[in-house]
């Protein structure tokens, strides 16, 4: 899915980010497309989640551990404005 729109509108991954709020759907197809990943805790996923994907050790696991993550979306307004 995201090759498809990336070719169709020329993106960059090094330049976009995943955001979502479940690691087990979310991340896995950031992870599997080599993007940042961005967790808001106002959804299903929460820090604790993350941090027993990454404490496990399984490669599978691994790629579920957002690369940041923010209390609500609404963090990400003032970094987008500037």
């Amino acid at each position: 899915m995201y090759d498809c729109v990336a070719s169709q509108f020329g993106l960059d991954s090094a330049r976009c980010l995943m955001v979502g709020d479940r690691l087990d759907r979310d991340f896995l197809l950031g992870s599997n497309c080599g993007l940042k990943t961005l967790l808001t805790l106002t959804g299903v996923s929460t820090v604790a989640d993350a941090e027993g994907h990454q404490e496990s050790g399984c490669p599978e696991r691994l790629g579920l551990v957002p690369d940041y993550y923010v209390e609500s979306i609404s963090e990400l307004l003032p970094a987008l404005q500037g």
